[in-house]
């Protein structure tokens, strides 16, 4: 899984305003001055919290049961309990850059005691168990067919298939077979989401002469659009191996939210060729640019417009020292992509999704009380690329372990999150090592009746001032 970086943000709501008046030009940062101090918030019922700089502490809450709700009392927000897991097992989503909900909603995508499964989102019920989905590699929900999981085969053997499975009937079937110098998937480096039309994938298969290939696949045609091979066209041509790892392999391959490139986020910093996060043309490999020079956790999106395509991280550099989060347009260039930022933070940041509506991510932060509390910390909000945020609920985590660790993720059409927690028990030791916690889901439009699916349905999301 990919990595995260920790952070803070401290500025006073009149500067969030000033900034909202300039944030159209996509030039300037946050303004913010450190010793600017956080107005502190008793815990109170309210709704709508969309100042930054609110020092909000959770209250004292029981967990409900499995399939029960709670209100959380500082911000409003209905969660709702997804599994039991107990203290000797866990059960979560998959990952904040992973969407973990059908394209109509309908179905949940989790992991329950380390094997897959799927269950109904209106009452739980379990469709998909260990016995249908053993033989899954990196499954995906398909974006536009809403029964339909995306999957490679099982590695078995060394022919290399992609299968659909309907999550209705359990009934799988083989859409593409790869060529036979294709002999198995690269789980995690082929894991990342699908074009949102549902056109394009990417990944990277292990070759029968010892190779490693870089490919996209597109869905509509069936066939194979870029492939790069690691060794014989990276590193044999425009690539220079570290001196000290050799061969570097990506840490995770994937496609743009609209198809245009196939992305590679490299284990290597820098601006050197097979470093950071770089875009090759989809359909023929040629690089086109670098959009990160680093390759900690971040996400890709599509801006308000709907056209443009983005790359959402924590960055290093913000001119005042602090790190911040922002975001870098796509393709990049022949160096590094300029940071727009958006907000400083404090060293807690976690993971962020932006496998929603245009426009928004939904962001992840850590809870560590023991420097007293900060603004935004221990919490799920949604921040828009305006520079403004709706703050939705305290995760009440502990974060002991990597499943209890929230990892927030949105819907499509934004009508949805959910994350993971162990709601504080900080169970971390055998067997549940890393973590004994449970999905909980936030449900954005509740007062309202789902209506037909759209990938834009921007009125699930809360209003904040725009």
């Amino acid at each position: 899984m990919k990595r995260s970086t920790p952070i803070l943000f401290l500025a006073t709501l009149t500067c969030i305003l000033l900034f909202l008046a300039v944030a159209c030009s996509q030039e300037a940062s946050a303004t913010v001055t450190s010793d600017t101090p956080p107005i502190s918030l008793a815990p109170a019922a309210f709704n709508g919290l969309t100042d930054p700089n609110l020092v909000v502490t959770p209250v004292s809450l029981a967990a409900p049961a499995a399939g029960g709700s709670v209100v959380d009392p500082t911000f409003g927000t209905s969660l709702r309990r997804l599994t039991d897991s107990g203290s000797s097992g866990f059960a979560t989503h998959i990952y904040s850059q992973l969407q973990a909900f059908s394209a109509d909603n309908q179905y949940l995508l989790l992991i329950e005691d380390e094997w897959y499964t799927v269950r109904r989102r209106d009452n739980l019920a379990l469709l998909l168990d260990a016995s249908d989905t053993a033989s899954w590699n990196a499954p995906r929900w398909h974006p536009t067919q809403a029964n339909t999981i995306i999957h490679y085969d099982d590695n078995a053997d060394t022919t290399l298939r992609l299968q659909f499975t309907d999550v209705t009937t359990g009934q799988t079937t083989t859409v593409f077979t790869f060529p036979v110098n294709y002999e198995r998937i690269r789980a995690n480096q082929s894991f990342d989401e699908i074009s949102r039309d549902g056109r394009f994938l990417g990944g990277m298969a292990a070759l029968s002469n010892g190779d490693q290939m870089l490919f996209s696949l597109n869905l509509a045609t069936l066939t194979l659009g870029a492939e790069l091979r690691l060794s014989a066209d990276l590193y044999g041509g425009p690539c220079t191996p570290d001196p000290t790892w050799g061969e570097v392999e990506p840490d995770w391959i994937g496609v743009s939210p609209l198809a245009n490139y196939l992305m590679v986020q490299w284990t290597r910093d820098g601006t050197s060729r097979c470093s950071g996060l770089e875009s090759f043309d989809i359909a023929t490999g040629a690089f086109v640019g670098r959009v990160y020079d680093g390759h900690q956790h971040g996400d890709l999106g599509v801006m308000a417009d709907g056209v443009t395509e983005f790359f959402m991280t924590y960055e290093l550099y913000h001119p005042s020292g602090l790190l911040s989060l922002g975001y870098r347009v796509l393709p990049g260039n022949a160096t590094v992509q300029d940071p727009v930022y958006l907000r400083t933070l404090e060293w807690m940041g976690d993971h962020i999704s932006c496998q929603g509506p245009a426009g928004v991510c939904l962001v992840t932060t850590i809870a560590d009380s023991s420097n007293g509390w900060q603004p935004l910390e221990g919490e799920i909000f949604l921040q828009y690329l305006d520079g403004s945020v709706e703050r939705l609920v305290h995760h009440r985590s502990s974060g002991c372990g990597y499943w209890v660790q929230p990892r927030g993720s949105l819907s499509r059409d934004g009508r949805y999150a959910i994350f993971a927690t162990d709601w504080g028990s900080g169970i971390c030791s055998s067997p549940v090592d890393l973590g004994a916690g449970d999905p909980y889901l936030i449900d954005l439009g509740s007062s309202n009746p789902p209506p037909d699916f759209t990938p834009s349905a921007w009125n699930y999301l809360p209003t904040v001032l725009r």
